[in-house]
């Protein structure tokens, strides 16, 4: 017989023992009160294991609430950062680890708490006790594992919630991070400055002063070996490798968006998927692939669902790149179109009727063999990288390294090193910007254009040249076809919808349309409307009148004569709207009551007038040497417009911004030879009218344009021929 408190008890006096929150005492739990009692050196209250200090924590119940059980838990998981808090998610996670066949532990992202598991873990850093009541009196305390319940309310408790470390992002390897204007990098482990976590074992940047040319030719070994179609493919597929590591760089955010890459080859085994999975080894340890979104079988790339549930669990997990391999067929998927542009991305959580809204910080690509074929939306959101293999046994290829992903593996510290290069160089001559703009993501394109061009490689947003006029959506490229055609036959000539058809009945065009059906008229229809306005080819298609019927509407196929007018959207606001953007126009303002808004007033441009300086340029024109049809050679248009710059400024308009003479120098185009960037500036005929505002097309950031542009005065024609 043993004593508690002084109270004799018996083993089997338990029987009668009730916890305080009235559930019946288990046997094992009477065992465990035996034992500790029979065992005075096993303390119940606090033990070491396996180098942790666990420490006594009561279960909530007889005098203890449950906010101040989750307050007790809190203060310890929360700083040794076993448990974080994702407010978008709005989930408590852990960091998920396993250990490779090194036995070195590798991070797979984050896992969401569930009870079952958050009652175990806790036990690793507590003792749970409960106090245990005898029927006839006195009391005493008993280790006891909490209940589901118990575990299920404290991970939805505020108190809980609140008092952990708040997590966004996993760091897989050292980014930069622009921060008050300084390169710096994340902390190992938990950095709140960023909301990160960076494994102790993530590539580092072993050579922050790597010399350019080493980095450039440790980028060249990578990539020497695989069979680019073009040199502008070897350069889009350097940015696809340094993309990943400029997230910290954007001004917008993590979440800016980048664009898709897609991998494509002529042939098979070509190197398509392994040239992508150098980025894969790079930033997350492995070439991981996934199943293709379209599979070349009839409707299967529609596949939404499914694409939505995985981009969930992917941003859930905290992942950074999904590739999506050998894809074939038409690739139609509106939730990866919509997905690319997307900052944030909100959806359902898998069987429960909450939806969650995380910031998108995936990078996406694609691959598939020639044939494959895009939506518009997605084709003009995509780089390609197209490789070419013209011999015919690609298995006989001998290569100096045949196992390239084997020594990125090895050196992901040097490859890190040799990329962080190109932002240190870009970041040490003051993060110019790319010179060729991205409309889809402007900012991706002005950060990495400016690393990719300031290390003297070309901007990864240029098409090649057998590139320019060619794209995989086929709808574009039959409806380039189709207003070539148009045009050929009936050039700036008014036709209906039935003389269109006509001609591409009788042509290699749309060669699937079964023009008998009714239905199929009806959808040409759509597609001939859908592309009205449209310039393909330097082909703009009009609707002479769109007042009447759609269907009774006649078309016209005529060159392109510069842009829509703008004062058919804005109407005419005092004038000109061509200083709409500049920062450095003067504006009024005036405030409507409706509706509590600020409404902008544009300022009228200068009235031009002839001068003596224009009259004099207008008199040299006389002396040019003109062909049968009144146009001047290109070269003479050059020598002429080297001439005229002595007295290219006519006068100043409004803020002092100067008036350029310009002249006519093709179908399309008013010219003058910059004196500061020493080559000539063509500009469009602005809504019918070449006289106006413009911004400045000089590159040169000392030019005295620059800054504010500069009004247009027409002088007159030199040539209306497209010869330069």
């Amino acid at each position: 017989m043993e004593e508690v408190r002084g109270i004799p008890i018996q083993q089997d006096d338990f029987c009668d023992l009730i916890e305080e929150d009235g559930n019946v005492v288990t046997a094992q739990e009477r065992q465990s009160a035996v034992d500790s009692i029979n065992n005075p050196e096993e303390p119940i209250m606090k033990d070491k294991e396996v180098g942790i200090v666990k420490e006594s924590i009561e279960l909530p119940g007889n005098d203890t609430l449950v906010s101040e059980f989750a307050s007790g838990l809190v203060g310890r998981l929360g700083k040794e950062h076993i448990l974080f808090y994702r407010q978008d998610s709005r989930q408590v996670v852990e960091l998920g680890m396993v250990k490779d066949a090194k036995g070195e532990i590798i991070q797979t992202g984050f896992i969401p708490i569930r009870a079952s598991r958050f009652i175990t873990l806790i036990e690793k850093y507590f003792w749970p006790w409960a106090t245990i009541y005898k029927k006839g009196g006195g009391s005493f305390q008993v280790k006891k594992s909490m209940n589901k319940d118990c575990g299920n309310t404290v991970l939805e408790s505020h108190v809980f919630q609140e008092g952990l470390p708040n997590i966004n992002r996993i760091f897989t390897v050292q980014n930069p991070v622009i921060l008050n204007d300084k390169l710096t990098f994340p902390n190992v482990g938990y950095d709140p400055r960023f909301n990160s976590w960076l494994p102790e074992n993530a590539p580092k940047i072993s050579d922050m002063d790597m010399d350019l040319d080493v980095a450039k030719d440790i980028i060249y070994k990578i990539f020497s070996e695989f069979c680019f179609e073009t040199k502008q493919d070897y350069m889009n597929a350097i940015s696809a490798l340094l993309t990943p590591l400029l997230r910290g760089l954007f001004k917008s955010g993590f979440n800016t968006r980048t664009p898709v890459y897609c991998y494509e080859a002529n042939r098979e085994r070509s190197g398509k998927d392994y040239l992508a999975g150098i980025t894969g080894i790079l930033y997350e340890g492995h070439a991981l692939e996934e199943p293709p979104i379209s599979n070349g079988e009839y409707r299967s790339s529609g596949s939404n669902d499914e694409l939505r549930k995985k981009l969930v669990a992917a941003m859930i997990s905290g992942r950074k790149r999904l590739h999506f391999s050998n894809n074939k067929g038409h690739l139609n998927n509106s939730v990866l179109e919509s997905v690319t542009t997307a900052e944030r991305y909100s959806d359902r959580l898998l069987g429960k009727n909450e939806s969650v809204t995380f910031d998108n910080e995936l990078d996406f690509s694609f691959s598939g063999n020639l044939g494959i074929t895009l939506t518009p939306d997605l084709a003009n959101r995509t780089i390609f990288i197209k490789l070419f293999l013209e011999i015919e046994d690609a298995n006989k290829r001998m290569f100096e390294t045949p196992n390239l992903h084997g020594w990125v593996t090895d050196n992901r510290d040097l490859l890190l090193s040799a990329m962080y290069s190109l932002v240190n160089n870009w970041f040490k001559k003051g993060c110019p910007d790319g010179s060729v703009p991205f409309a889809s993501f402007p900012e991706w394109a002005r950060i990495c254009g400016g690393v990719m061009e300031a290390a003297g490689y070309e901007n990864p947003c240029k098409k090649s040249k057998e590139e320019v006029g060619i794209s995989i959506d086929t709808e574009t490229d039959e409806m380039k076809e189709l207003f070539e055609l148009c045009y050929k036959n009936s050039p700036d000539t008014e036709m209906d919808k039935n003389d269109v058809k006509t001609l591409v009945m009788n042509s290699n065009i749309m060669p699937y349309m079964q023009w008998e059906n009714r239905s199929t008229q009806t959808k040409f229809g759509i597609k001939l409307n859908k592309f009205v306005g449209r310039i393909l080819s330097d082909i703009r298609l009009e609707v002479t009148n769109k007042s009447v019927r759609s269907s009774r509407w006649k078309y016209k196929f005529g060159k392109n004569m510069g842009n829509i007018d703008k004062k058919d959207v804005f109407g005419d606001v005092n004038g000109n709207l061509g200083n709409l953007g500049n920062l450095n126009t003067s504006t009024s303002t005036s405030t409507s009551t409706q509706y509590n808004r600020v409404v902008q007033t544009l300022p009228t441009l200068p009235q031009v007038t002839t001068t003596p300086k224009e009259q004099a340029g207008k008199d040299d024109i006389d002396k040019l040497k003109k062909d049968k049809y009144g146009n001047v050679s290109k070269k003479d248009i050059l020598e002429f417009l080297k001439e005229d710059s002595k007295r290219l400024i006519l006068g100043y308009g409004e803020k002092d911004i100067p008036i350029i003479a310009a002249w006519r120098t093709d179908s399309v185009h008013i010219s003058f030879f910059c004196p500061d960037c020493k080559k000539i500036h063509k500009h469009g005929w602005a809504n019918g009218d070449p006289n106006g505002h413009r911004h400045a097309h000089c590159h040169n950031t000392d030019s005295r344009f620059d800054k504010n542009g500069y009004f247009i005065c027409y002088q007159g024609t030199l040539s209306e021929a497209d010869n330069g």
